[in-house]
């Protein structure tokens, strides 16, 4: 039931026009990373997914300008995968672990 609930509220936030970007928190272990990719694999194209922790070297990503269109530009490069415009969804798994990402968005 927690499951469902949680991805009708993925799907909410994914059909809002306005949406802006969504941090997912909760307990450790219960499920959140793989809530979100079975999510992208539903509903996205392309799924980018980062973890901070696992690839320390993503947070030069986050250096410099921290504007959008300098950071899609710097993501699609870094991972080789197309930023298509709605059907892209960018996930950063431990984003606590850099600052700049947590700023940027």
């Amino acid at each position: 039931m927690l499951q469902r609930l949680a991805e009708r509220r993925l799907g909410q936030w994914r059909n809002n026009p306005q949406r802006r970007a969504l941090l997912i928190d909760g307990a450790r272990q219960v499920g959140k990373t793989y809530l979100v990719r079975q999510f992208a694999k539903a509903n996205y194209q392309v799924f980018l997914e980062i973890n901070f922790i696992e690839t320390p070297s993503a947070k030069t990503v986050f250096e410099g300008d921290l504007n959008a269109d300098t950071l899609i530009a710097n993501l699609s490069v870094y991972s080789d995968k197309p930023f298509i415009p709605g059907e892209t969804l960018i996930f950063l798994d431990e984003i606590q672990e850099c600052p700049r990402a947590r700023t940027a968005i």
